[in-house]
């Protein structure tokens, strides 16, 4: 008799359990307690950096001054010159110069550009340090980071209508970000 007790007793509790169940599925707004317990107990994933390696935009150099070194050298090489105007806060601006570390991307600019790195910003959300080397290249305001002027020896930007398309860097896909810059390197 005790043990129909008991197996009477553990069916009811797995019922209830299984009721109660249903009702936190059906209703998103019940909590499991013993769960939300657990996910509270376990330790936040600390913040990691990907691009840390590529804080490439060095705030105190002579922006001016390295733009006309490089289109000297594009004179000289017959390439064109490759200004990218971004920030080390910025995750799109580390995540490009991080994407023009790779060996393909590195191999297209020795043979067709001369790259500059210029600090918009040193600030999180500053994006108006250099602004003479933006309104150099037709850009009176960047609205985003990295912007990226691509420019024939004498200073002429050929990509003016899409400079500011990378300020999603990191969602563009690598060979679409590669087609791009092969595209402009043939002009």
């Amino acid at each position: 008799m005790r043990k129909i007790i008991i197996a009477t007793f553990g069916v009811a509790l797995l019922g209830s359990m299984f009721i109660a169940g249903c009702a936190y599925g059906q209703n998103p707004n019940v909590k499991n307690s013993i769960a939300h317990a657990f996910d509270k107990a376990k330790p936040e994933k600390p913040h990691v950096d990907k691009f840390a390696a590529y804080k490439v935009y060095t705030p105190d150099i002579n922006a001016m001054v390295e733009i006309d070194k490089a289109l000297s050298q594009a004179r000289k090489h017959g390439t064109k010159v490759m200004v990218v105007m971004g920030a080390n806060w910025c995750h799109d601006s580390k995540s490009f110069a991080a994407r023009m570390d790779k060996p393909e991307f590195k191999t297209l600019i020795e043979n067709n550009y001369e790259l500059v790195y210029v600090s918009a910003g040193t600030d999180p959300g500053q994006k108006d340090q250099n602004r003479e080397v933006s309104k150099r290249f037709g850009v009176d305001a960047i609205v985003g980071t990295p912007t990226i002027f691509i420019a024939t020896p004498d200073g002429t930007v050929l990509n003016a209508d899409s400079a500011g398309y990378w300020r999603h860097a990191n969602n563009i896909p690598t060979d679409m970000s590669y087609a791009y810059l092969d595209m402009y390197a043939q002009k």
